[in-house]
């Protein structure tokens, strides 16, 4: 036995490895890859591109930046100190001239020989010639005054005209020719517009803080240029610019070499294995009686294959509205659990959200509809709510993609709501042919799913036939346990139509010998000759000759395990006390009289065991007269008793569900025995219309 567990959980480990190493196979060969390829400026686009997410394009975002301050032009401002210094620096030329001058007169005075080279270092950028010092020497001092104050005339003038770094030049030519037009001779002039050139300054200066403001508030106004998903960047065999280099270095789908990629192909890949671990652990510690069914998990294990296929198909879409992202959590619900698929769906998600190369937008879409698909599709269970389902389904998907992308693309456009419309099909389409396969699984996995078991609900099915026909109380009895489980099942919560279909066939296996059973006998009892032990053996055998039934009829496994489950270990009571009655003590041995088992190992089992114990016994409290509260009084001592003999200890029904359960099976009793209003006889039928006729006499 214990060997047997550890091949099991071996097996289970083995095929979560597998499903993990087979992800990241998917992974190194999926979206991320494909979309990285060698480019690079200048070259040949070797196929075309499309944004799989909406990203700003910053080489244009900056050039029309650029545009944009280009406009502004230059901002001044007005500095008053330049007009200051500039005439200050003028004032200290004619200073130094002054005070050359005042040597010439000095050593003219001694009788020297006059030298009118200067011998004095100018502030300014320039330099006197003898020529021009000389001329400035035969002025007399009002008339150097003057010149003096001609030229600070003409300065002040060119600077109300307002001098810029870019009309400087236009201002020396304007300032030259001022000087032209004075009187003064040539040797003087040249002077002049040597000084007045050299000193001029712009007084207009660029204002930095205002230039600053004016370009802050223009770039706010600037719009960022924006490529939208699904829009083509460059197509196959066009050049690649640097803008579209850039852009598609910024969406990652650029790559130096597939070195460049591994660091985020194995992040990926570690994630996912770390979400391996959490199914793992969630399987093992929160499903195990799941993990006791071979065939589910090998079912789930395909499932997830045959998903990660079409994720890998389709992992080179630039988007993914074709997706098929609810087949996984379609199959398991249908197949397996609801419950189970919209927590694996989760797992799923973020697995495939790797090998798409996806976003948040695509996480968002399939949990979304994944989770939607697995509650509808467990609404097919009837043939003319397929049609329904697949159409809520598709809306689903619909809804789901425009909603998703409204929020991650801030816009709607008629793109969106088209590519919506196309996941709306493929959401419509997917539930028709998950359900249209149902057959196809069943097949191979073994798995019963409410199609199949509503087929064997069928009256027309031939073993339910035959027991109408051959064992017609077998049949009643059948009929009455399956309304009380099933309505029991509903009550908590578990697979009522599971629990009526077991209920159906779980004494199948008194079509072998039915007169031996009591409610197929009619006037003598057939046990009345028998000895007590045969009697019991012939009670007992009818579970393992159901079950051989069950399987030469190709009855699922689950309604099997109710058949062999249904008497657990219960002891056949009314024999093996009429033994011990007959026989010496200790010759008669408990464990002879006692079903082989096992007990009931899931809820639906232990609930049809339950109203197979109460069915008789009831009815016949009933017939006797007995009142509701003796009829409560009698399941509770009944279920107790299945308690007491550890008959439920493996299907996990808690205190609560028993109650709810009894008072299930006393709902189901008090309809089939409400009381009737009692019909007149026919002696009194016959006074009160002679009565009538006789009013009637009277009135004429």
């Amino acid at each position: 036995m214990k060997q047997k567990v550890q091949k099991e959980k071996g097996f289970r480990l083995f095929l979560c490895l597998a499903a993990f190493l087979v992800t990241a196979a998917a992974i190194f060969t999926g979206g991320y890859v494909n979309d990285n390829e060698m480019v690079e400026v200048g070259g040949v686009a070797g196929k075309r591109y499309v944004a799989p997410r909406t990203i700003e394009n910053r080489v244009a975002t900056e050039r029309v930046q650029q545009e944009a301050l280009e406009e502004i032009g230059l901002l001044y401002k007005m500095d008053p100190e330049v007009k200051e210094q500039t005439e200050a620096l003028v004032e200290g030329f004619f200073d130094d001239m002054n005070a050359a001058v005042a040597k010439l007169e000095a050593a003219e005075e001694a009788g020297e020989a006059l030298n009118f080279e200067p011998d004095f270092v100018l502030q300014i950028p320039m330099a006197v010639t003898a020529e021009e010092m000389q001329a400035y020497y035969e002025l007399t001092e009002s008339g150097r005054a003057q010149f003096e104050k001609e030229l600070l005339g003409i300065l002040d003038r060119a600077y109300e005209e307002r001098i810029t770094a870019e009309n400087l030049e236009k201002m020396r030519e304007t300032v030259e020719m001022e000087v032209e037009d004075t009187l003064w001779q040539n040797a003087l002039s040249r002077m002049g517009k040597d000084v007045l050139v050299a000193v001029l300054t712009p007084n207009l200066v660029v204002d930095e803080e205002a230039m600053a403001a004016a370009q802050e508030q223009k770039l706010a106004e600037v719009e960022p240029v924006m490529v939208l998903k699904g829009q083509k960047i460059v197509d196959e065999g066009e050049i690649v610019t640097e803008e579209i280099y850039t852009l598609l270095d910024d969406l990652g789908l650029v790559n130096i070499s597939y070195a460049a990629s591994l660091v985020p192909l194995v992040g990926g890949c570690g994630v996912v294995f770390l979400i391996f671990v959490a199914m793992y652990l969630f399987m093992t510690t929160q499903q195990q009686r799941l993990l006791q069914e071979k065939n589910k998990v090998v079912l789930i294990f395909c499932a997830y294959l045959l998903s990660l296929l079409f994720f890998s198909i389709t992992s080179s879409l630039t988007t993914y509205y074709l997706v098929p992202v609810a087949l996984f959590a379609m199959l398991t619900a249908i197949l397996v659990r609801v419950k189970l698929a919209i927590i694996l769906n989760l797992f799923v998600a973020v697995a495939s959200l790797f090998i798409f190369n996806g976003s948040g937008d695509y996480l968002v879409y399939a949990l979304l509809t994944g989770s939607f698909s697995a509650l509808l599709i467990q609404y097919t269970t009837k043939r003319s709510r397929v049609f329904m389902a697949a159409v809520l389904t598709g809306f689903v998907h619909f809804l789901s993609y425009v909603m998703v992308q409204l929020f991650f693309q801030k816009a709607m456009t008629v793109e969106i709501m088209k590519e919506g419309a196309l996941a709306g099909g493929v959401g419509f389409l997917l539930l028709l042919l998950v359900v249209g396969s149902l057959p196809l699984w069943e097949a191979i996995f073994g798995i019963n799913s409410q199609y199949r078991l509503m087929e064997l609900a069928n009256p027309a099915n031939e073993l339910m036939r035959r027991l109408m026909i051959e064992t017609p109380g077998t049949y009643h009895h059948s009929l009455i346990v399956a309304n009380l489980a099933e309505t029991a099942a509903y009550d908590i919560f578990c697979n009522g139509t599971l629990a009526r279909v077991g209920a159906y066939y779980h004494d199948i296996g008194k079509l072998y010998k039915p007169q031996y059973f009591s409610e197929n006998q009619f006037g003598e009892n057939a046990h009345d000759q028998l000895d007590p032990y045969i009697s019991a053996k012939m009670i007992i055998d009818h579970v393992e000759q159901g079950v051989e039934l069950a399987k030469e009829h190709g009855i699922p496994p689950v309604i099997i395990d109710i058949i062999r489950q249904h008497h657990g270990t219960t002891l056949v009571k009314y024999f093996y006390v009429k033994s011990t009655k007959e026989k010496p003590e200790g010759e008669t041995k408990e464990e002879d009289f006692r079903y082989k088992g096992p007990i009931p190992q899931f809820k639906e089992s232990a609930i049809v065991m339950l109203a197979d114990t109460v069915e008789a016994a009831v009815r016949s409290s009933f017939n006797q007269g007995k009142s509701a509260s003796d009829v409560e009084a009698l399941i509770d001592v009944l279920i107790k008793d299945k308690l007491n003999d550890g008959q439920l200890n493996d299907c996990r029904l808690d205190l609560k569900e028993l109650e709810s359960i009894k008072q299930s099976f006393l709902k189901v009793f008090n309809g089939m025995n409400h009381n009737r209003v009692a019909y007149p006889k026919e002696e009194e039928v016959k006074r009160a219309l002679a009565k009538e006729e006789a009013r009637k006499e009277e009135e004429k």
